[in-house]
């Protein structure tokens, strides 16, 4: 089975995604983070991309197709976990058409819905361990850390990602909103997509997602 996790920033794809994959041994393919692994090359390209992350804009379709495409022509696509992908209308279009040529489709589309509150606290709070990677946030209680500014799993120092702001997240979110939420329709009208509370705790929302993977 094929699957996508549609949502806006902060929504919580991250965190069901690596549910998913350790619960179905699927291969996960965050687009994000294939953009912030090229971000980190010496390359022209590289620091390109690392300029426009830093300004909280997305990537241009062609780019993320094209690293897209490169990076499915490596592995199997008849079982994958797509986070964060496709983001609208043109890339959607795409993604069915790379996946037709591998005799592939998507099965299941899964839209976490968060309102726009819940999610700036997410954004604003958030903080990231240095070193083992670990998230923190300090607008929820039950995500802080037991010592400000130090990771609980290895006592690293943590950090602000540049973009965890409320002008940058203001700017992602509008653009979400309008080249995303199409998308909404686009699947509908396919029969695929399914919408989950995603305020619920981690625990709940993956519970209801085996739920909906289990009626197919």
């Amino acid at each position: 089975m094929n699957i996508i996790l549609l949502a806006p920033p902060a929504a919580g794809k991250g965190t069901q995604a690596e549910l998913l994959k350790e619960t179905y041994q699927i291969n996960h393919i965050s687009t994000g983070n294939l953009l912030r692994e090229v971000s980190q090359e010496e390359s022209d390209f590289g620091k390109k991309i690392k300029a426009v992350l830093e300004s909280g804009s997305l990537v241009s379709d062609d780019i993320v197709l094209a690293i897209l495409e490169r990076y499915l022509d490596q592995i199997d696509c008849s079982h994958l976990l797509l986070d964060g992908f496709p983001r609208n209308l043109y890339q959607a279009e795409k993604l069915d058409d790379m996946l037709a040529k591998k005799n592939s489709q998507i099965d299941f589309v899964i839209e976490l819905d968060v309102p726009y509150s819940i999610l700036l606290d997410r954004i604003t709070g958030r903080r990231l361990c240095k070193s083992c990677g670990k998230s923190y946030n300090m607008n929820i209680d039950s995500l802080k850390p037991k010592i400000e500014g130090i990771c609980d799993s290895c006592g690293n120092e943590l950090y602000t990602r540049s973009d965890d702001n409320q002008e940058t997240f203001q700017v992602r979110y509008q653009e979400y909103f309008e080249k995303t939420q199409p998308l909404i329709d686009y699947y509908q009208k396919q029969g695929k997509l399914k919408v989950v509370d995603g305020t619920l705790s981690k625990e709940e929302i993956f519970s209801k997602i085996q739920a909906i993977l289990g009626k197919r």
